[in-house]
């Protein structure tokens, strides 16, 4: 079946503008004309086109997804309307046949045992995105380096969207020596000291990337067994999501602590990463840019590229704000110009609260719908 010409036209937009703007901050401030390096009239022109690319979208996305179609008219939104993950758990958020379908990347399901799935029939906006991403927050530094994931490899993994970044950030930025020390049955010990014995007897870099879960295991085993690496110079640590309850909890500073005590990795060089299935973008610490590149430290907020917006909910009125104008804690929203195929406007469960033009998060929202989920739930039977 032939691709809609319309998404195509909206694919190679979003890509040529994705080439032309900023992958991620160059510095912390409290605007987004700040953080992204740019002047007043840099900054709407930025804008502009960021809201121009966002009404073109939704347009198409609500005209071929009747769900999210229903779910604007019920939200009476003068704006663009976030539609909540929950979404893809109870139906197909596509803009296209399912005959095209190239990808379906699933999420854990660890909230009521029912995953959600995104589905792609192309891949080209989310390799993008995590290409310019990943390069501009992880390597700012280096074309290419060793990596060591603790994650499995996308053939074990097919549908896990982690598994897929990682093996696609290998292909393009990964050293011939790069290696994925996870196999069925867990972490292969042997594989993972061998690549990181090596790596230091040549005196190579190393990037180790891992989930908070993941992390967890090989720190208690390296403190169990009085295991230690002093890993080369310009080593860095990959790290991403949480534990989800699968094992004991770690507190991010535990967790960067134990990294550098293991790895002699420094806190500086430990990259978080916050994103979520459903997102074709990710978030990043600034902290391993700054090091490296001689600026000043970052705080405590995420990084994000000029196609993303981050914004707050309240659950309670269901009223959208803009990050910059945010005060209050809130549910989290990601407007998001990778997702052409599903819907780029999507209301998380988790909690937020504002810092400057980014955010800091704040646990996740107490069991039950806010009122955003509530809206989309009552039209989800009538739209499948």
């Amino acid at each position: 079946m032939n691709p809609d010409p319309e998404a195509e036209q909206l694919e190679s937009d979003v890509l040529e503008w994705m080439a032309s703007v900023p992958a991620g901050f160059l510095a912390p401030g409290a605007s987004r004309e700040a953080c992204f390096g740019l002047d007043a009239a840099g900054g709407r022109a930025l804008e502009a086109d960021f809201a121009a690319l966002a009404r073109r979208i939704f347009a198409f996305q609500v005209d071929h997804i009747p769900l999210y179609a229903a779910h604007a008219r019920a939200a009476n939104h003068a704006g663009i309307p976030p539609l909540p993950v929950t979404a893809f758990k109870q139906a197909r958020i596509a803009t296209f046949d399912p005959a095209r379908e190239r990808v379906q990347f699933h999420t854990s399901g660890t909230t009521d045992g029912r995953p959600g799935v995104l589905h792609l029939a192309s891949t080209r906006l989310y390799d993008q995105s995590l290409r310019l991403g990943f390069r501009h927050h992880v390597l700012p530094d280096r074309d290419s380096m060793r990596m060591v994931s603790l994650v499995p490899d996308v053939a074990e993994a097919p549908h896990s969207s982690l598994a897929y970044m990682l093996a696609a950030v290998r292909a393009d930025f990964g050293a011939p020596e790069s290696v994925v020390v996870h196999r069925q049955d867990g972490i292969d010990w042997r594989a993972l000291r061998e690549a990181l014995q090596t790596a230091i007897a040549v005196r190579e870099p190393v990037c180790l990337m891992g989930t908070g879960f993941l992390w967890v295991h090989v720190l208690d085993a390296c403190e169990a067994e009085g295991q230690r690496f002093e890993l080369p110079p310009g080593s860095r640590a990959f790290e991403t999501g949480g534990t989800k309850g699968r094992t004991r909890q770690l507190q991010h500073d535990e967790l960067i602590g134990g990294i550098e005590r293991c790895f002699g990795i420094p806190r500086s060089h430990v990259v978080g990463e916050y994103g979520m299935t459903e997102m074709g973008s990710q978030y990043y610490r600034l902290d391993l840019r700054q090091a490296v590149l001689g600026m000043p430290a970052a705080d405590a907020s995420w990084s994000y590229p000029a196609w993303v917006r981050p914004g707050l909910m309240d659950a309670e009125t269901g009223r959208w704000v803009d990050m910059p104008q945010a005060r209050e804690v809130g549910l989290l929203a990601h407007h998001d110009l990778a997702n052409v195929e599903t819907v780029a406007h999507l209301l998380t469960a988790d909690l937020g609260e504002a810092a400057g033009c980014s955010f800091v998060l704040r646990g996740r929202a107490a069991r039950g719908d806010p009122r955003g989920c509530g809206l989309m739930h009552e039209h989800t039977e009538v739209m499948r």
